[in-house]
């Protein structure tokens, strides 16, 4: 059985509007200026219910549905325990995780036997040059089977493969093509003589238009 595949499409800078796909809402991001630190979370476990974030014991999210994305939360600088727990019922084991002032981080959850975990996304390698753009995707698809990433960019419009193999809980490297429109695709793992092939479409995202200096993440 094949599961349909969820894509959203963050940017992960601290100055610009998050957009996604999917019928998902437009997600505002924290400025970057002072000392708050920040905690975006992104529902990606197979938890059946929605779920509430805490942060030394106090939920600072709640009712995080599937496949959402959370408004950057306002935490605490320094080392912070962090737990989910599906809302109405019992938080799962707490994990430290750091806060940096002025950043906001943003964690994708794991469902392993019952108890959400924290997977933080960070942002390395999301610098761009002038004149360039940035897309890197991330496969957080956990019933989806194997699966590949594919992608058109402004100067090659033809579907590339992101990376292979790409299992649960990869992020691939940033890609850099020139401003102009990108576009995701996501298929079965498949291959011809070795090398990458589309054999059905899983996903497909919209034309993602990325400014001059911009960066997007797929997850």
């Amino acid at each position: 059985m094949r599961y349909p595949v969820l894509l959203l499409v963050l940017v992960l800078d601290l100055v610009a509007c998050d957009s996604t796909f999917s019928n998902a809402p437009e997600i505002p991001i924290a400025a970057s200026g002072g000392q708050k630190a920040f905690l975006r979370v992104v529902n990606t476990s197979s938890a059946d219910s929605a779920l509430d974030v805490l942060v030394g014991g106090k939920v600072v999210i709640s009712k995080l549905a599937f496949g959402d994305v959370s408004t950057p939360t306002n935490v605490a600088t320094g080392t912070q325990q962090v737990a989910f727990r599906p809302t109405g019922g019992t938080a799962g084991p707490a994990t430290a995780m750091a806060f940096t002032g002025g950043d906001t981080t943003t964690v994708l959850t794991v469902d392993s036997s019952t108890i959400i975990n924290p997977w933080v996304l960070t942002d390395t390698g999301a610098v761009v040059p002038a004149g360039f753009t940035k897309l890197r995707v991330v496969n957080f698809a956990a019933s989806a089977g194997s699966i590949l990433a594919w992608r058109t960019q402004p100067d090659f419009p033809v579907f590339t493969a992101v990376q292979f193999p790409f299992p649960y809980k990869t992020a691939s490297p940033y890609l850099q093509s020139n401003p102009g429109n990108w576009q995701v695709l996501v298929a079965t793992e498949a291959y011809d003589n070795g090398q990458p092939t589309v054999t059905d479409t899983l996903a497909l995202s919209d034309s993602i238009a990325i400014a001059d200096g911009g960066s997007r993440t797929v997850i």
